[in-house]
């Protein structure tokens, strides 16, 4: 799991240097950044052409005081205190103008940590769908002071590695600041209410029959024979929608239940073998070392750790 904390104040100096909390969570300081005139990116996960930055993880940035104009997917925005920007991945920023006392918050999120985070269904995709029009949010009083709170938190417990459950509670507290921030769009949009193209309303039905099934087939057939498509059209139509095939999409999220079942059930892993529907013992420790790097015995072992 990988999250950064960047708190950046134009005309306040802030320490040199980085602070390397553990293997999964780093204070990024001023050293870290790309900075001018207020607008930053951190060079882990973002890299600058010329005055633009390509965001390669989630940031999402809650703008304490001041304003600044800035450019995000080639549109203009002025952001002022108690807005929120949600950049996703392959987001490109831009300066634009001078900033006036601008104080932020960010919450930086590897892209593999933000899928797992949510689960995969058509209203997260209604949500990210929305983003992707409308990256620049204005937040109400308790909004901002709930996601202010959620922050303050996130920054405090980020050192409390040595207590146990640490791991544990980072991932709910993650989860806690997800659902504030559903809750911030959810004023915005309705479910249903993104306008889509039939490929969208494809990929909506592909995620909804996804989401539905337990165990899920791991077969990208199955999938396209409920939807009436070749494998072929609905891997092209998902890669085109959202950047990953039917069959990355599915591996996702059968993995997603695999680390759930191990991590957080009693059950064997003969039992989750077989719930799961896979073949055999073999066949499903091999699909774990493939997909997470180690075998189901070591991977439980580890989380529990």
């Amino acid at each position: 799991m990988k999250i950064f904390i960047l708190q950046f104040e134009k005309k306040k100096k802030m320490e040199e240097g980085l602070l390397l909390v553990n293997d999964d969570f780093v204070i990024l300081r001023k050293k870290d950044v790309f900075s001018y005139d207020g607008l930053t990116a951190v060079k882990s996960f973002s890299h600058s052409v010329s005055d633009k930055i390509k965001v390669e993880w989630v940031i999402i940035t809650i703008i304490i005081s001041g304003e600044a104009e800035c450019t995000i997917n080639g549109k203009n925005y002025r952001v002022q205190a108690r807005d929120i920007i949600m950049s996703l991945p392959n987001y490109v920023l831009e300066r634009r103008g001078e900033t006036k006392n601008l104080s932020v918050n960010c919450l930086c999120i590897s892209r593999s940590l933000f899928q797992k985070s949510i689960s995969f269904s058509s209203y997260n995709w209604d949500v990210v769908s929305f983003l992707m029009a409308h990256p620049v949010l204005s937040l109400t009083d308790m909004e901002y002071t709930c996601l202010s709170l959620y922050y303050s938190l996130v920054s405090v417990k980020i050192g409390d590695k040595d207590k146990m459950g640490y791991k544990e509670s980072m991932r709910c507290l993650l989860k806690s600041f997800m659902c504030e921030l559903y809750g911030v769009i959810g004023r915005y949009i309705s479910v249903g209410s993104v306008d889509y193209s039939q490929g969208n309303n494809l990929f909506k039905g592909f995620l909804d029959i996804l989401t539905s099934v337990y165990p899920k087939p791991r077969s990208v057939s199955f999938y396209a024979e409920k939807l009436n498509v070749t494998s072929k059209y609905l891997s092209s139509v998902c890669k085109a929608t959202c950047g990953d095939t039917a069959s990355v999409l599915i591996h996702k999220a059968v993995t997603k239940d695999i680390a759930d079942l191990l991590s957080y059930s009693n059950k064997s892993i003969k039992e989750i073998m077989v719930e799961l529907d896979f073949p055999s013992l073999s066949f499903f420790g091999k699909y774990v070392k493939k997909h997470f790097g180690v075998g189901p015995k070591e991977y439980r072992s580890r989380h529990l750790s």
